[in-house]
């Protein structure tokens, strides 16, 4: 699913839904989205930081369309790889049991070294 705004892709379970008066349905994967469309009635065709607009800057610049997707994927692709690391440093950080439980044994063992050292 993708945000109605910036065009981002969001993950399952933490868009924010509003559906107007008539039935549209408009999709945001943050607050800032949902404020800039909504609250403030801009378009992101005119916001920098949305995929309309980097859509509508390739044609004007007169890029042509293969070039602005493989742009676009490159961009995707490194945001999916940032995701990844995060998701990897959460897991070295302890957020499975197995991983503080072995933390915990070895910090138990250079206690116990430096104990023997001494």
């Amino acid at each position: 699913m993708e945000c109605s705004f910036c065009g981002r892709d969001i993950e399952r379970g933490t868009e924010t839904i509003f559906v107007t008066k008539k039935g549209k349905v408009f999709y945001f994967c943050s607050s800032k989205c949902e404020k800039n469309l909504l609250k403030l009635g801009r378009k992101p065709r005119k916001i920098k930081w949305t995929e309309a607009y980097r859509a509508e800057k390739a044609t004007r610049l007169g890029m042509a369309a293969k070039e602005a997707k493989e742009e676009e994927r490159k961009r995707k692709k490194e945001e999916e790889e940032k995701k990844e690391e995060e998701r990897k440093r959460k897991k070295r950080r302890g957020t499975s049991k197995e991983v503080t439980k072995e933390a915990k044994k070895e910090s138990k063992k250079k206690k116990e070294t430096k104990k023997k050292k001494k």
